[in-house]
């Protein structure tokens, strides 16, 4: 008599779509508490309501032909706020692991590497778009300093 597993792809439906689900809603939970304001305020918020909650910005423009407000705010975030689930910190251990067996062997290695992800701070804008006939926040985006036109 033989037997097939019918069963097999129903069974790991129901556990991988909760496990799925289970992952998401903590990666939302952990994410920073001013892009946690930012969502709930999109559409909500005025330009008053922004500066109480994070300050004011860095700097501001005014685009008049578009009829939207930009506010950059700047921030050097550390890398637990940019991996708060300490999805990265296994491979930071690996790399120091590496490190430390390459300068055991006289390859180099040691502190204060420059290409270790760890070590240096991370720069930041937080664009906020404004429009000028609502006073609302439409939209906003995190992008790198680096790749931020101003």
């Amino acid at each position: 008599m033989t037997q097939t597993c019918r069963n097999v792809p129903l069974l790991s439906a129901r556990v991988l779509w909760p496990m799925v689900l289970f992952l998401t809603l903590s990666f939302a939970a952990c994410s920073s508490g001013r892009e946690s304001y930012l969502n709930g305020a999109l559409k909500k918020a005025t330009p008053q309501d922004v500066v109480e909650q994070l300050g004011e910005p860095w700097k501001k423009k005014t685009s008049a032909l578009r009829g939207q407000s930009t506010w950059i705010y700047r921030y050097a975030l550390t890398q637990d706020e940019l991996d708060p689930m300490g999805v990265n910190k296994l491979g930071r251990s690996v790399f120091k692991a590496t490190e430390g067996v390459t300068a055991m062997m006289g390859l180099g290695g040691g502190s204060g590497n420059p290409l270790d992800p760890g070590a240096r701070p991370h720069c930041f804008h937080y664009i906020l778009t404004f429009d000028d006939a609502t006073k609302i926040l439409q939209r906003w985006v995190r992008e790198a300093c680096a790749d931020t036109d101003l």
